[in-house]
């Protein structure tokens, strides 16, 4: 099929491949044929890619990928566009840009839709952008097309430290919400509230159900961003206020839980969860283009900045996620794959 190059790209690269399920010494770098874009595709020369909890769960084989995506680890990268399959135009060629991926995204090079890419912000390294495109699509999805969220109301976040928990701090302080999160060290509390969340709670020690019902003067928050689930969901339906939304993300607590109906009923919450990774390309080509404004917007404004904490080459992807796994993670983790001059 037809693409256009910018430069020949070279004929192989270094990738990352699970070998079987498991712990991280199951993560190899291999030499992988550098992929060839389909219609609607382009290739990115990848600088660097985004850790993100998902790929963790795939590596421990808790997470399939879709039948149509590539089967490899990496939802989201940042890089130049370096060929473009048929139907894409040529404009994009040579432009730096970070892009959602199907899968694939440890690697030197990855196809990715071009709904999927977005301009960088000005001033980010490719390093900084590769942080933002999965965490800041999945909130805007979650938290603002989906449960609507708007100026005035309160959101529960728990993993607030989290990339998506600081993602959407800093949306929702963007758009005039207050928020409040579980977390669990001080420092990582002190950490949120330094981003602008109006409360931190221990879960270790506190007893955040109460807390959050205190401090809302018994109200509760019109919207709950849990990727826990578990023991959680019962607790969050005491929180929800009446007609309130509690949205799931993930099971990190666990996929079954005991709820009492009734609050369900009385209180007419909204219960309901998505996953992103699934959805249409129209779905997330949309979705890249709302969040393309807004980190567009609210990087020029200063409202948003890229939160790294740690930085790993690809020969020591085992280490990124092994730090994904502590729980000691704060922000974004991210390999850099190639210099980036």
């Amino acid at each position: 099929m037809s693409k256009a190059t910018a430069t020949q790209p070279p004929v192989s690269m270094r990738a990352v491949r699970v070998k079987a399920p498991g712990g991280v010494d199951q993560l190899e770098l291999i030499e992988l044929p550098v992929p060839s874009p389909k219609p609607g595709e382009v290739l990115v020369q990848v600088r660097a890619a985004g850790v993100n909890r998902p790929d963790v769960l795939q590596r421990l084989g808790l997470y399939p990928p879709p039948p149509d995506a590539n089967p490899d680890l990496g939802l989201e990268v940042s890089g130049v566009v370096v060929a473009v399959g048929q139907g894409v135009s040529e404009s994009m060629l040579n432009k730096p840009v970070m892009a959602l991926c199907n899968g694939g995204g440890y690697a030197e090079y990855a196809c990715v839709p071009a709904g999927q890419c977005m301009q960088i912000p000005e001033g980010l390294s490719f390093t900084e952008a590769a942080s933002l495109p999965e965490v800041y699509m999945t909130v805007w999805q979650n938290l603002f097309i989906k449960g609507g969220a708007k100026a005035g109301q309160t959101v529960l976040i728990h993993g607030g430290s989290s990339g998506i928990g600081t993602a959407a701090i800093q949306l929702c302080k963007k758009h005039g919400l207050r928020t409040f999160v579980t977390v669990g060290s001080q420092e990582k509390a002190d950490f949120c509230t330094g981003l602008g969340a109006q409360k931190a709670y221990l879960y270790k020690s506190q007893d955040w159900e109460q807390l959050v019902l205190e401090d809302t003067q018994q109200q509760g928050v019109d919207l709950i961003l849990d990727m826990v689930a578990g023991d959680y969901l019962n607790k969050d339906l005491s929180c929800a206020k009446p007609q309130g939304m509690v949205i799931v993300i993930a099971l990190l607590g666990g996929r079954f839980a005991n709820i009492d109906a009734a609050k369900l009923m009385t209180k007419q919450v909204v219960l309901t969860g998505t996953t992103l990774r699934p959805r249409s390309l129209e779905f997330k080509a949309e979705l890249a283009r709302q969040v393309d404004q807004q980190l567009k917007e609210g990087f020029s404004a200063g409202a948003l900045k890229s939160l790294v904490q740690a930085t790993f080459t690809l020969e020591e992807v085992a280490r990124a996620h092994a730090l994904m796994e502590s729980g000691d993670s704060q922000g974004k983790i991210v390999l850099k794959v190639k210099n980036q001059g």
